[in-house]
């Protein structure tokens, strides 16, 4: 696809106008189970379903960082060859426990008056593995009017089911071969699914919704996206969120970390400039470049985050900021102040491919601590 169309398309689509002029992107990533598929008593990466894989790091207008990198390192005194968030943090090290280290608090400090944007991406395992089944709703049943606000809220409602469901979800899914379902299973599949939807009478206008369209596509023997895949394959790998983001920042240059997996999967780039492939990216070793060093540590950072967010409610997180020394106070408050920025800069920098119920509890949350702090 040419990168222009997709990028007016998306523009467009999405209300935000188009960020053309030249970054320099640098890129870490946590949370990649290489490949989320079933198995017959689950899946085979459970850390999968609690955890985000997330693609980040830090930006920076032009092609020379404004930066002062030699400041860091001097501050950090680390001796390994190079900078990661378990050196910084310690290993197994939680969000709680990491802002309370020295030397991330002095990594956050740098970081603020860096002159460096921060960016990430996000993608939810479970939801990115499900809500193929509400788009091929959407696909096969015309006759209703699908805005975008009520399909959000389809798909939250179906994801919000499955995840307190998975011990009956996750083996009907792996009976039928799902993700990849021949059509003589598509009526069985579907009623099943909406056999225990009921079963649990949950009093929830959206699932009801869903569950109805569901038997719907079931009489019609129907699942659009649901067909021609790989038997028990959830996510195959996550090139789709960097082929994105050179093609959104088609002006900017993108330096990844170097792993095989990711230089394979781009080498087959969807997106084309001028009649040829889009290449404005590289892969780069990261013991060789601090900068993609950094990102490890901020985009480590923003797991532990993520995690201990979704396992939170405001009352819990109203008594543990209570307990927060100034210092890890004062890591809350830069967290929220660089994302800020980002979306200041350009919203698409921060970007989340999960339930908008999650997206809008973890925005929640931390418009909490920021107002605690």
């Amino acid at each position: 696809m040419d990168v222009d169309q997709y990028r007016n398309i998306w523009s467009t689509s999405s209300g935000i106008p188009l960020l053309n002029e030249k970054y320099s992107f640098y890129y870490d990533e946590t949370g990649n189970v290489r490949k989320f598929r079933l198995t017959d008593n689950g899946v085979n990466a459970e850390e999968a379903i609690v955890n985000d894989f997330i693609l980040g790091g830090v930006l920076f207008n032009g092609n020379s960082p404004p930066c002062n990198l030699e400041l860091l390192y001097d501050e950090l005194k680390i001796q390994a060859p190079e900078i990661k968030f378990r050196t910084l943090a310690g290993r197994g090290a939680d969000f709680w426990t990491a802002i309370g280290k020295k030397p991330i608090q002095q990594f956050l400090t740098w970081l603020e008056s860096s002159g460096l944007y921060v960016h990430y991406a996000t993608l939810n395992n479970m939801y990115y593995s499900i809500v193929d089944i509400v788009d091929s709703l959407f696909v096969t049943q015309t006759q209703f009017n699908f805005g975008p606000e009520w399909l959000e809220a389809l798909k939250a409602s179906w994801h919000r089911f499955v995840v307190a469901h998975l011990d009956e979800i996750l083996p009907i899914f792996y009976r039928y071969d799902y993700p990849s379902l021949v059509k003589a299973d598509i009526k069985d599949f579907c009623y099943e699914l909406s056999d225990l939807i009921q079963s649990y009478d949950d009093d929830d206008f959206y699932l009801e919704n869903f569950r109805q369209l569901l038997k719907e596509n079931g009489r019609g023997e129907e699942l659009f996206f649901i067909k021609d895949n790989t038997p028990g394959l959830l996510v195959e790998e996550y090139s789709g969120l960097r082929t994105g983001r050179c093609a959104l920042y088609k002006d900017s240059i993108h330096y990844f970390d170097e792993e095989a997996e990711a230089e394979s999967s781009l080498e087959a780039m969807p997106f084309t400039l001028n009649g040829g492939k889009l290449d404005n990216y590289k892969f780069i070793d990261s013991k060789t470049e601090r900068l993609i060093q950094v990102s490890d540590v901020w985009v480590g950072l923003l797991g532990k985050l993520f995690f201990i967010l979704d396992e939170s409610t405001q009352d819990s997180i109203k008594s543990k900021m209570e307990s927060l020394t100034e210092e890890q106070k004062e890591c809350v408050r830069i967290i929220n102040s660089l994302i800020d920025r980002a979306e200041n800069l350009h919203r698409a920098l921060i970007q989340s491919v999960n339930s908008i119920d999650m997206v809008q509890h973890r925005g929640s949350l931390l418009a909490l601590m920021d107002e605690l702090v």
